[in-house]
Formats: structure tokens, C-alpha cells, sequence
């Protein structure tokens, strides 16, 4: 069943949120901080640790084709997995998994050892987000599931925010080792922690209450063969394929840029490097909750998701400014806004999916978006140090700026005019 169909009928009166929903909602938000968080490391030390084992940018970039050919397959095997072996057990193996990988990359002592902890790095970090829109859809009210995914998707964020100052923090005061192998040990701790907590199965995911509507009923049983031949989902599909790379690169080399390009110390870094991570929380917060007030007074939220796109796409041609600012401060805050948008969009990609399609194959569509954003991605970072050593960071801040204005207009096309031709049919 669709959101929208809920938009047009006599609201019904709100459920109180569950205590344990509330506690696995913290448990999921401490994971994915964990998850950013260990990602980041390597991004944030890449100038100390290129000097400690010897390599250079366009290594680099197989550092980050390591980590991110594993991710893209696994992205799709895991949403298939948890719709069929469920979150508990899934979300365990994979934070434990992440957090050996985080303290192995801690204990590297060669380039070979380092790339080969990213590969496991890179097979268990992408589950982490399809079991989180599994869970909210099994232990979360559908009234409150909205509300439940605006504040659970952009925690990453989190871990994005501490990782520059707490990094900093334990490679100045201890060692870049201890940066990597402490974050790791409290992952492991916090996936036991889920372990004890998510109990219930995933067979046992309430289903939508309400009365479907024409739409929702004229739809094809739920299956990954069914989404891929709906064009809605296809839309999506090539919005993530062409936006994602621009959320790919920043994380992975804005930090790298900050220092060796725009002359921030690691200290520096430490102080401002998580501003654009604490603004994107803010920013997606606040655009969930205005995607549910206009809800609440009648408007379709596929629509009103498709125009916070536009609006937000809107920003992203500063990105090409960057190296044109003139000051590293400055340069922070265009990156601070391309981060927002991006943070933002992923929200808004999890919002279409859980109005658009039903509760059981929602982990599975998660996971098929995020393994074809990853698979561009991949070429992008992969083709990166041979660009920058070419073009530089102009250029390829420049062709960035441009993707989300094109995603936009793609989701318009496709789901805004069949949004458009559904509310005439049915009077909505």
C-alpha cells in the first residue's frame, strides 16, 4: 500500500510509539554511527598513513575499489538475505564483521594487509542499511514510521560528525593505530547488544492495517522480479546510479583535499570536519518533518518528497565552486551543503521506497539501490587519483555539481507524472 492512498482519508488516530521500537531505533542509530564512523577513519588519516606504508593517490583509489566492489555485491545480497533470514542475526554478522575489518585495518602493517581489511570492510558494511528499514518497518507503527526513518536514516551522519575530532583525538594522543582498534572493539560490543534486543522475526512484521487502496490492490505480488519491472523503481534505480557518486566521492576525498589542497592540519580538521555532517542531520530532520506536515494536511508525500528533490538539487552546482573559494572555511561550507543535500536525498530515497512499495520487499530494494549507486560510485573513486593527477579537483568537482539536477528531473519525469495520473483516476 501506497502513503499517499492514507493522504485522501479520515486520519485515524496516531499509536503511541512502542519502548522497545524506541530502543531498537537507538541500537540501529548507534550501528550506522559506528558504520560512518569506521568508514571515515581512513579518509581522515589518508596523509599520515600514505606515509607509513608507502603508497600514493592513485593506490588510494584501490583502497577505495577494495572496500567498494565487496560493498555493491553484498548490498544486493544482503537485502535479500534479511527479508528471508531476518535482522537479528543479520545485523549482528554484519556490525561484528565491519568492526573485526575496522581493527584489522588498525593492525596493517603493509598496503597488502591494509586493502585486504577493507575487503571485509566492504562485504559487511552495506547490510547495515536495509536491515535498519526492515526493523522500523517490523517494530515501528506505520504512523510512526515516517517520523521513525527521518530520524534513523541520516544517523550516520553522527558517526561522520565525531569521526574528524575523536580520530584526531586518539591519532594524536595515542597512535593512528588505536583510531582504527577502539571504534572497533565498541562495535562489537554494540552488535551483542542488538543480538539481545531485536527478537522478533521477521515473519512477524505487522502489515499495514488500513484498508488498501486501488492502487496498492492493483499492484503484483511483492518480488524482486515484479520491483525491477516497475518503472517507479526504475526511475530510482538510474537517480541512484547517477547521484550517488557525488556522496561517494566527497566522503571519501574531501577530507584528503581539506588538508593536502586547502592547507587544514589534522587538528583543523579535527574542529570543523564534522560541520557539514552535523548540518545534514539537522537538514533531514527537518525535511522529514515537513514532509509529514504536509501530510497531515492532505498532500500526496510521494509529491511533496519529489519537490524537496528539486528544491535541494537546486544547491548542488556550488559544489563546482570549491576550489575557486578563499579560504579553507569557505571551501567547508560548500562542502557542508553538497553533504546536506546528499544526506537528504538518501532520506528521501528510503521515504518513496516505503510509500511506493510493500513492507516485504522493501529490504531487498534498499539493498538493489544501493548496490547500482555503489557500482558507479565504484568507477568514480576507482578512475579518481588517474583524474586528479590529470585534471585535478576542478574538474571533478565540476561534473559533480551537475548529477543531482539531472537525478531530479529523471524522478519528476517517471514518478511525478505517474503520481499525477493515479490522483486523477482516483479523485485524489
Amino acid at each position: 500500500m501506497t502513503q499517499a492512498s492514507t493522504a485522501t482519508a479520515d486520519p485515524a488516530p496516531a499509536k503511541k510509539m512502542p519502548r522497545k521500537a524506541w530502543l531498537i531505533i537507538g541500537l540501529a542509530m548507534a550501528l550506522l554511527v559506528l558504520n560512518y564512523f569506521d568508514r571515515q577513519t581512513l579518509a581522515i588519516l589518508k596523509p599520515v598513513m600514505k606515509t607509513q606504508l608507502a603508497f600514493d593517490d592513485e593506490a588510494y583509489s584501490l583502497l577505495t575499489f577494495a572496500f567498494m566492489l565487496p560493498y555493491i555485491l553484498m548490498y544486493v545480497v544482503s537485502g535479500r538475505l534479511i527479508d528471508r533470514v531476518g535482522t537479528r542475526v543479520c545485523m549482528t554478522v554484519f556490525a561484528i564483521g565491519w568492526s573485526v575489518a575496522n581493527i584489522a585495518s588498525g593492525l596493517s602493517h603493509s598496503f597488502g594487509h591494509l586493502a585486504a581489511s577493507r575487503v571485509l570492510m566492504g562485504a559487511a558494511e552495506p547490510g547495515a542499511f536495509p536491515v535498519v528499514q526492515r526493523a522500523i518497518l517490523n517494530w515501528v507503527p506505520v504512523e510512526r514510521r515516517a517520523l521513525a526513518i527521518s530520524i534513523a536514516t541520516p544517523a550516520g551522519n553522527i558517526g561522520a560528525i565525531l569521526a574528524p575530532p575523536l580520530i584526531a583525538l586518539l591519532a594524536t594522543g595515542l597512535n593512528w593505530r588505536m583510531a582504527f582498534v577502539i571504534p572497533g572493539v565498541v562495535g562489537i560490543v554494540v552488535a551483542i547488544m542488538w543480538w539481545f534486543t531485536d527478537t522478533k522475526h521477521s515473519s512477524s512484521a505487522q502489515p499495514v492495517p488500513n484498508t488498501p487502496s486501488p492502487e496498492a490492490a492493483s499492484e503484483e505480488a511483492p518480488s524482486v522480479k515484479a520491483l525491477l519491472r516497475d518503472k517507479r523503481f526504475l526511475a530510482i534505480v538510474a537517480a541512484r546510479m547517477i547521484s550517488d557518486p557525488v556522496w561517494y566521492f566527497y566522503l571519501f576525498w574531501s577530507a584528503g583535499y581539506l588538508q593536502e589542497r586547502a592547507g587544514l592540519s589534522l587538528a583543523e580538521l579535527g574542529f570543523v570536519g564534522g560541520i557539514p555532517y552535523i548540518v545534514a542531520v539537522v537538514v533531514c530532520i527537518m525535511l522529514g518533518r515537513l514532509v509529514d506536515r504536509y501530510t497531515e494536511r492532505g498532500h500526496d508525500p510521494i509529491r511533496v518528497q519529489l519537490r524537496v528533490f528539486a528544491l535541494s538539487a537546486a544547491l548542488m552546482p556550488l559544489g563546482a565552486l570549491i576550489t575557486m573559494a578563499s579560504s579553507a572555511f569557505v571551501a567547508v561550507a560548500i562542502i557542508t551543503v553538497v553533504v546536506a543535500v546528499c544526506q537528504a536525498w538518501f532520506v528521501g530515497y528510503n521515504v518513496l521506497l516505503a510509500g511506493l512499495f510493500p513492507v516485504r520487499i522493501n529490504a531487498s530494494a534498499v539493498g538493489i539501490l544501493g548496490a547500482v549507486g555503489a557500482s558507479t560510485s565504484l568507477v568514480l573513486n576507482l578512475l579518481a587519483g588517474s583524474l586528479l593527477a590529470q585534471f585535478d579537483y576542478i574538474a571533478l568537482f565540476a561534473g559533480l555539481a551537475i548529477l543531482h539536477p539531472v537525478s531530479a528531473v529523471i524522478l519528476f519525469l517517471v514518478i511525478g507524472r505517474s503520481r499525477g495520473r493515479r490522483a486523477t483516476v482516483t479523485g485524489a
